[in-house]
């Protein structure tokens, strides 16, 4: 009750204290319209926490549908191609709904195997007044992935990304995803959101430090803007559902998946019209983290007080990320940049691989309108994490959520080259994306975590608790090499070609081809998969593992 208090009073008194923006879509093969526009041509637009939230004045309607509006004068054609199915107006409030499709069919070539998607659900966003905004979807989902897919929803439990899995006949899967939010901003200083959703944090494909690569989960997100700053608190609940395989509980099937939260602090400062700079700072705890501590600590509810000083103050073992993020915008393109540090200690940077060396970074360029060509876009990025980054001893206070990091998906312990290109005209997108990726996996049968799989201890954890599944430990506290394990290689590329049926929800038809070859000492395994389809692409899928 007194936990309840608390949080009540909290949100009340900065309600009290909140301004009206809309929420832009969390989606990579979203209008490259909106791309240019928050990169390029915006001043002032703070655009690596995402999804974004805009002024009123930013029509996204408007902006998504440039060069694709017809003049249908049909009631059924201009649903279909241009508008929304149900829009709901009055003089306070507006709402939209919408169908939201996946129906497709395709074939692993090598295997002859047949795959399909079925899905389907809605989109419901709307208004209420001036201050109020919200949106809700949801997603009813039964399929069958290609091999390599298959294996991974088998090992985790989860199709990336999207829940938990439930056999569907003989190889298929069962599952559902809702989302949901409420923002309210009452002035242009102000915004406070609360949702069940996926958030991101940087200017790239990927993010090394809170990525949209896991399922849904509930949060908080409070900013504030004012000047040339953006300030972020965020705050989630996450869950592990790995424990009941560490615990032998006789009634884990009357009990909830085991709780631990997120706090985060976002600064993004516009230092030039060009140059952006953005500090971040997590933390990782569980009600019971440190001794004494039995409840919810409001220590970490804090909104500007650093996360190190209080987690030193409290006595207690929490998984704290310090983190950089940094954008610099040219004529047509922009550079990008991250930085994590994980329990950032001077003295082990002193100690040449050490195992507590835990850090990575990212780079990347982005260009649009290559070669002054309309709506051509190319982008590359390269990501490198040392083992053991994000891990803890007590793998509950990993940085992850529902078997999956919360960052790169491949956890730690690798290295990645991203190459993509993207153009359109008219209604027709071209999408390639190359994928070369080395890391260092576990070997077959051995306890020792070499630093790439999160939810295995980094220490002694497993013989102090007495649990199994989370390995014993790290194999040395020097001579950490990257790689080190089983050494695994990806190599993956993709093809997509859409015809967007409406803008709005980025409905197409889509034919794809993706190869991908994976080898390390114990096998090496080829995946040719075409498929073809009706989509809503309004959701980011990291099947690129």
């Amino acid at each position: 009750m007194i936990r309840f208090i608390f949080i009540l009073l909290f949100l009340t008194i900065n309600v009290l204290s909140f301004s009206q923006n809309k929420n832009l879509p969390l989606s990579n093969c979203y209008s490259l319209d909106f791309k240019k526009i928050l990169y390029i041509d915006s001043t002032n637009l703070h655009t690596s926490f995402k999804p974004i939230l805009v002024s009123e004045n930013f029509k996204m309607d408007s902006i998504s549908q440039i060069g694709y509006v017809n003049n249908y004068t049909s009631w059924i054609l201009k649903k279909t191609f241009n508008e929304h199915l149900f829009v709901i107006k009055g003089k306070d409030y507006s709402v939209v709904v919408s169908p939201l499709l996946n129906l497709s069919a395709g074939s692993e070539l090598i295997d002859s195997k047949k795959t399909f998607v079925n899905s389907r659900g809605y989109l419901v966003k709307g208004m209420l007044g001036s201050t109020i905004s919200f949106c809700t979807s949801f997603l009813e989902n039964q399929a069958v992935f290609p091999n390599y897919l298959n294996a991974y929803i088998l090992n985790n439990k989860i199709v990336p990304g999207q829940g938990f899995a439930r056999n569907f006949k003989e190889d298929g899967f069962d599952y559902a995803m809702s989302s949901g939010h409420v923002t309210y901003t009452p002035n242009s200083m102000f915004s406070m959101q609360f949702g069940h959703g996926k958030n991101f944090i940087g200017d790239g494909y990927r993010s090394l430090l809170l990525s949209d690569n896991t399922f849904n989960y509930p949060y908080l997100k409070l900013q504030t803007n004012f000047w040339k700053i953006q300030y972020t608190n965020f705050y989630a609940e996450l869950m592990d559902i790995n424990y009941f395989e560490t615990n032998s509980l006789d009634n884990w099937d009357q009990m909830g998946y085991p709780k631990k939260y997120l706090s985060s602090h976002y600064l993004s400062m516009n230092l030039s019209s060009k140059l952006n700079i953005s500090l971040f700072e997590s933390v990782i705890w569980r009600a019971n983290h440190s001794p004494g501590s039995n409840g919810f600590d409001i220590n970490y509810l804090n909104p500007i007080a650093l996360f190190r000083p209080v987690e030193f103050s409290i006595n207690s073992p929490d998984n704290i990320l310090v983190g950089l993020n940094a954008k610099y915008t040219l004529t047509s393109s922009y550079l990008y940049g991250q930085l994590i540090l994980d329990e950032f200690s001077v003295e082990y940077l002193r100690t040449k691989n050490s195992w507590a060396n835990k850090f990575g970074y990212q780079i990347g360029y982005k260009i649009f309108n290559f070669f002054n060509v309309d709506k051509l876009s190319l982008h590359a990025e390269y990501n490198y994490v040392r083992p053991y980054t994000y891990a803890h001893n007590n793998p509950t206070q990993n940085y992850a959520h529902y078997n999956q990091p919360l960052a790169h998906p491949l956890g730690a312990n690798f290295s990645e080259l991203l190459l993509m290109a993207t153009y359109s005209i008219n209604r027709f997108v071209f999408d390639i994306k190359m994928m070369s990726a080395k890391y260092g996996g576990q070997i077959d049968g051995d306890p020792i975590s070499y630093g790439s799989d999160l939810f295995l201890s980094t220490g002694n954890f497993a013989q102090e608790a007495n649990l199994i599944n989370i390995g014993t430990g790290r194999p040395s506290d020097i001579g950490i090499e990257m790689y080190q394990g089983n050494l695994s290689k990806i190599k993956s590329g993709s093809l997509n070609i859409g015809y967007v049926i409406n803008p709005l929800t980025n409905l197409k038809i889509n034919l794809g081809f993706t190869f991908r070859n994976f080898e390390n000492e114990n096998e090496n395994l080829e995946t040719r998969f075409l498929n073809f389809g009706i989509i809503s692409d309004l959701f980011n899928k990291y099947y690129d593992i």
